[in-house]
């Protein structure tokens, strides 16, 4: 066998995909080379009408492109003879032979527009200048018109073009101001690349720029450095002293300002380098501008600089990344300005774009970075601004500051820089300096250093204080701080000013502000906590003079324009209201050395107040009221006066307690304040006070107020309104061991004793009637009571009764005990330990009485014990005094008008008052004068659950009336019977007028029941004489007559006692004089003269029997009995003479005995004589039992003749009487 046979052959491999990957690659080839294809036919002519319609629409102008070819494996696109147009539509303004733009697939990557080449063949430019105002005119203007009225899209268009090439191209502008033509031929440019997005490219292009510009040739050569690792290329750029000035009118633009003059020199690099792959165009060298001048669109300078130094290390075109090794600007002059129409001058500078206002878009473009700046060493000197400013300074200012010199190192916007340091000065118009020394962080907006301000006169900047206070405000201003800021958070630390020589002074009558001195150290400032620290501020030599003129208004009010009002509400309503408030603390301030003088014309009299010798230290003060604060104030006020003020308040103003020293404080200064309330002018007296006063809860709705100490009121002189007179006045009125709680439940006011000493008060009776005590509160009409009399006074113009010193402490009680009656159920607590009286003097005059009358009360002295209102023991009362110095007046026994119910028992006398005085009462209301006599008075009051009970015994000694004087007043009763009623043989007339009534009652007056009482008296003396001598001695108001029976003239026991009572009345009065005057009543009268003729008859008739047996017999004694009536009655009956009843046969009846006793009567004939014989015998028996039995005078005895009826009887009395009358 053979092995050739037996072998199989190899087989041979595939050049192709079989299977479904096969099937795959194929398909994805023929896709390819399907829209290869398609873009081959089609694309160009969507280019060619796409780019025709777009500028068209972007422009205005007409596009033609003559061809268009694309490569779909190279991805380039040649347009050929592209045109621009002119308006016209016809003239040509750019021509090119071929644009040539080779596309990039990495723009699909970089989703940018990406192009590997740009070439521009035979580009042909021809530019016209048509105008040169505003700004150089030409013939595309319209077309930059169109772009810049376009809204912006958002984020600008990212690109990467590379191998820029620009050949055989030409540019002529036509100057048809200047009509001057400049040609540049031959233009060849070569950029490597472009780019506003970082990326890496692949570039052949060399650096290059040349050119014939109007035939001269112009060439920048490249030097390439191909072996470094950058591969970088570069073209120098040298200039010395290019002045740009002729060229600045060709600027197709209009800039917001005028560059009048600038030259430029340069010894500049700029480099064209890949590293990494990575591109980079960058410009190093030194640049330097020259006599730089800018000026505003007005032509008003805005810059000026003699130079300006760079030295570039490394500026990025593409980046904006800059790295400058020094900067350097020499006498740099600003001039900032603010006009009322033009505004800020720098503001124009910002030209507003020329779209119209376009609203947010719901994606707006992320805001862009800064560029890295890094600048190694930046110097200025020689600085200065020029300011002015004719909007908020009134009138318009200009301000200099001059030699600015700044000096700072590495600042950088990189956010991982370190701070850069810098020094800054600056001297201001008014040869203030300042300085800052301190470091810059750009980055993050973080500054931090020392700030100092030295010598600033406030007053150089009055005018922009003008606008808001009408002052003049001059002082000078030293300050230093330690200043850190980070973006909007800033803190000021160890602050330091110094203020002196601080003045407001507006017009004279508006008064001024002043202050030698301020120092405040250590200060501390943060925006973040909004809190301010100041560990000591001391203000020395502060002079405020405050003043307020007679409409009320403060000069500080015309401090301050009306505008600053306005401004101030419409800052005050912003969004500080968003903000948490403020908070200052301060550790320790102190007030040394000041004054404060406050005039008032604005109240009659005007007042001026001097608080001098001001020192005031206040510590730990806290604005949120979160700490405890200490503070104590001394002062003088006006001299004599002194205040001192130390004491604690305690967080959240839970408590205020003050330790109070205060003497010789002028009130009566003060009495304009409240002399609306009063009908009395104060005129002298002052206020001292000693002890800790504490408040609580001041901030609640019911704060609690407590005072522990004395308060004395001395030297108080008092007038009324109108008058020169003293009216009240007083040595001194002390408070003792004050302890009152007030805002408590129940409030309470305790006094350890409470002293009036050396007091005067002049009470006036006016000629209409009133006290003027009652007026020494000014109430309006519609506050008083229009029908209820004031509680305890008099409610009579009557003429007054001399009644003690009691009654008006009576009146007091029953008006506290009204008060206390009134009061709610958290009636406050009063206790009084003990109430001192020394040395007082009331002085009555009653001007209601012609002439007038004068009383003096003299020597008041005593002392009250315990009075409290939650306590019914009563308190021990003694006073005494003397009534013109002569006649004393004793008050003891015990009150307690605080308690409830209140409580008095007391007792009082006045002894040998002299009752000459009371002339001019005696003249007006009796008619008479008083020649002699003297008054004293034991009085007693009691009150027991509000009910008054009083004795009041007035005895009057030798009471003596002079000579009837005629007074249109004097009362027209017979005033010496009533005297002569009242007085006892010894001279004396013995009042007792008891008196009651109910405190509750607010009709109840003390004063008017005494003097009702007393004034009724004297009308009864008088009225019915008898009814008063009946209440002093028995019988009552029957003494003024004596009742008999009908037609009897006898007297009864009961008449005797009665007349008895009389002569006991008429023994202690010797001058009475008794008219005796008989009466007969006609009906009954007669009746009864004929029943006792009867009884005579019948008596008569019994004596004749008996003088049968024994003719001794008469007829007095003798007694008819009941037995013997009917015999004696028909006796008489047969002895009568008139016509009888007869019987039968003519002989008289036998009648029964009332038969018979009626007829007897019946023919009994009583004559008027008869009736006037029984008055005049009634008359004569009371006569002779006076004088017979009560052995009165018959000389004081009148008998008056008979009354013969009942006229004139107006008691209830019968009128069978005798009556009697007084004289």
């Amino acid at each position: 066998m053979t092995t050739s046979a037996t072998q199989t052959p190899e087989p041979v491999p595939r050049r192709y995909p079989t299977g479904r990957a096969g099937r795959y690659v194929f398909s994805l080839a023929g896709i390819f080379l399907l829209l290869a294809a398609l873009s081959w036919l089609f694309l160009p002519g969507y280019v060619q009408r796409l780019a025709t319609e777009q500028v068209q629409q972007q422009t205005g102008r007409k596009l033609e492109i003559g061809a268009a070819h694309f490569s779909p494996f190279t991805l380039a696109l040649m347009l050929e003879q592209v045109r621009l147009l002119e308006t016209d539509g016809k003239t040509p303004a750019l021509t090119l032979n071929s644009l040539k733009l080779n596309l990039s697939l990495s723009s699909l990557l970089h989703q940018a527009l990406v192009l590997d080449e740009l070439q521009l063949d035979t580009p042909v430019l021809h530019l016209v200048r048509q105008t040169a105002v505003p700004h150089g005119r030409y013939n595309f203007s319209d077309m930059l018109d169109k772009v810049a009225a376009t809204p912006s899209s958002g984020a600008p268009l990212r690109f990467s073009v590379s191998n820029i090439q620009v050949q055989h191209g030409m540019v002529v502008l036509d100057d048809a101001v200047q009509q001057h033509q400049f040609k540049i031929e031959n233009l060849d440019i070569g950029v490597p690349f472009i780019s506003n997005f970082p990326k890496a490219v692949s570039s052949f292009v060399e650096p290059r720029l040349s050119a014939r510009i109007n035939g001269a040739p112009f060439v920048l050569k490249a030097r390439s450095r191909p072996f470094t690792e950058q591969l970088e290329t570069s073209l120098a750029i040298d200039l010395e002293q290019f002045d740009i000035t002729p060229f600045l009118g060709y600027i197709p633009v209009a800039l917001p300002l005028q560059i009048a003059s600038t030259k430029i020199s340069s010894k500049l690099d700029l480099s064209f380098s890949r590293k990494k792959q990575q591109p980079a165009i960058l410009l190093s060298g030194d640049l330097q501008l020259q006599d730089v001048a800018l000026n505003d669109l007005h032509s008003q300078p805005l810059l000026k600089m003699a130079d300006l130094q760079a030295k570039i290390k490394q500026f990025n075109l593409l980046t904006a990344t800059t790295e400058l090794q020094q900067l350097s600007l020499s006498a740099p002059q600003v001039w900032v300005s603010l006009d009322p129409k033009q505004g800020l001058n720098w503001a124009h500078l910002q030209t507003p774009s020329s779209a119209p206002h376009k609203t947010a878009e719901k994606n707006p473009a992320p805001a862009t970075a800064l560029p890295l700046v890094l600048v190694h060493q930046l110097q200025l000197k020689q600085g200065q601004v020029h300011f002015s400013d004719a909007v908020y300074a009134h009138p318009a200012q200009k301000l200099d500051f001059t030699e600015i010199v700044l000096q700072a190192q590495n600042i950088s916007t990189a956010k991982e820089a370190a701070p850069s340091p810098f020094k800054l000065s600056v001297n201001g118009a008014a040869d203030e300096k300042l300085q800052f020394d301190g470091e810059l962080q750009a980055s993050a907006t973080s500054l931090n250093g020392r700030l100092e301000l030295a010598a600033l006169s406030l007053e150089h900047y009055q005018a922009w204080l003008n606008p808001y206070l009408n002052a003049k405000l001059s002082a000078k201003l030293d300050a230093s701080s330690q200043i850190h800021l980070n973006q909007e958070q800033w803190q000021l630390q160890d602050v330091s000013l110094r203020l002196s020589d601080f003045l407001v002074k507006g017009k004279a009558e508006d008064g001024s502000a002043g202050l030698h001195s301020l120092a405040i150290d250590k200060m501390q400032l943060d925006s973040v906590s909004r809190r301010i620290q100041l560990d000591s501020v001391a203000l020395g030599g502060m002079a405020l003079d405050i003043r307020r003129n007679q409409a009320s208004v403060f000069g500080v009010q015309n401090w301050l324009r009306s505008s600053s009002s306005a401004r101030s509400a419409s800052v005050a309503t912003g969004p500080a209201g968003k903000n948490n408030p403020w908070k200052i603390n301060i550790g320790n301030a102190a007030l040394k050395n000041s004054d404060i003088r406050f005039g008032d014309q604005s109240v009659s009299p005007a007042v001026k107040l001097n608080l001098t010798g001001i020192d005031m230290d206040v510590a730990q003060f806290s604005s949120d009221l979160s700490r405890q604060a200490q503070f104590h104030w001394q002062s003088r006020l006006n001299r004599k006066g002194r205040l001192d003020l130390k004491g604690n308040v305690f967080p959240a103003l839970r408590q205020i307690g003050v330790t109070l020293a205060a003497d010789n404080l002028p009130v009566a200064t003060l009495y304009p304040y409240f002399s609306q309330f009063l009908n009395v002018e104060i005129t002298q007296g002052v206020a001292s006070a000693k002890g800790k006063l504490t408040i609580n809860n001041l901030l609640d709705s019911g704060p609690q107020i407590a005072y522990d100490g004395n308060l004395n009121l001395n030297d108080f002189q008092i007038f009324e309104n109108g008058s020169d007179d003293d009216f009240l006045e007083w040595k001194n009125i002390g408070l003792e061991g004050i302890r009152a709680r007030l805002g408590m439940a129940p409030p309470t006011v305790s006094i350890g004793k409470l002293g009036l000493n050396h007091f005067f008060a002049k009470a006036v009776l006016s000629d209409q009637g009133k006290l003027n005590l009652q007026n020494i509160l000014a109430i309006k009409k519609s506050d008083a009571a229009p029908t209820a009399a004031p509680v305890g006074t008099v409610t009579s113009t009557s003429a007054p009764v001399a009644t003690p010193v009691t009654a008006s402490v009576v009146a007091g009680v029953a008006a506290a005990s009204a008060t206390v009656a009134n009061a709610g159920s958290d009636k406050p607590v009063i206790r009084i330990a003990q109430t001192v009286f020394r040395d007082g003097n009331v002085n009555f005059t009653d001007n209601f009485i012609k002439p007038n009358y004068h009383a003096n009360l003299t020597g008041i002295s005593g002392n009250i014990g315990m009075l409290a209102s939650d306590d019914p023991q009563a308190a021990t009362l003694e006073l005494n005094g003397k009534i013109d110095d002569d006649a004393p007046v004793l008050i003891s026994g015990s009150l307690n008008p605080l308690s409830t119910p209140v409580s008095l028992d007391i007792k009082g006398s006045a002894n040998g008052i002299e009752l000459t005085r009371l002339t001019p009462y005696a003249t007006k209301y009796a008619g008479y004068p008083i020649e002699k006599g003297k008054l004293s008075m034991q009085v007693s009051y009691t009150i027991d659950h509000q009910q008054l009970k009083a004795e009041n015994n007035i005895v009057l000694d030798q009471l003596t009336f002079g000579e009837k004087v005629d007074s249109p007043t004097a009362t027209r009763l017979p005033v010496m019977l009533a005297v002569a009623l009242l007085r006892d043989n010894d001279g004396k007339i013995n009042i007792n007028l008891p008196i009651s009534g109910s405190l509750s009652d607010p009709q109840f007056s003390v004063g008017g029941i005494i003097f009702k009482v007393f004034i009724n008296l004297i009308t009864k003396a008088i009225t019915s004489p008898f009814a008063l001598l009946g209440s002093l001695f028995g019988g009552g108001e029957q003494l003024a007559y004596l009742e008999f029976p009908p037609g009897i003239a006898e007297l009864a026991p009961a008449g005797k006692e009665k007349l008895d009572t009389l002569v006991k009345a008429l023994k202690k009065r010797d001058s009475l004089r008794l008219d005796i005057i008989g009466r007969v009543e006609q009906i009954s009268d007669t009746e009864g003269l004929r029943r006792q003729v009867l009884e005579n008859r019948l008596r008569e008739a019994k004596v004749r029997d008996l003088n049968k047996k024994d003719r001794r017999a008469k007829t007095e004694g003798v007694i008819v009995t009941d037995d013997e009536r009917a015999k004696y009655v028909q006796t008489v009956y047969d002895a009568e003479k008139f016509s009888k009843p007869r019987n039968m046969i003519g002989l008289a009846k036998t009648l029964p005995t009332k038969e018979a006793e009626a007829l007897i009567l019946q023919n009994i004939k009583i004559n008027p004589e008869d009736l006037r014989l029984l008055a005049q015998k009634r008359a004569d028996l009371v006569r002779d039992y006076l004088e017979d039995v009560g052995e009165i005078n018959r000389e004081r005895l009148f008998l008056i003749a008979p009354r013969m009826n009942a006229d004139g009887i107006k008691d209830q009395g019968a009128p069978n009487r005798v009556d009697f009358s007084l004289r």
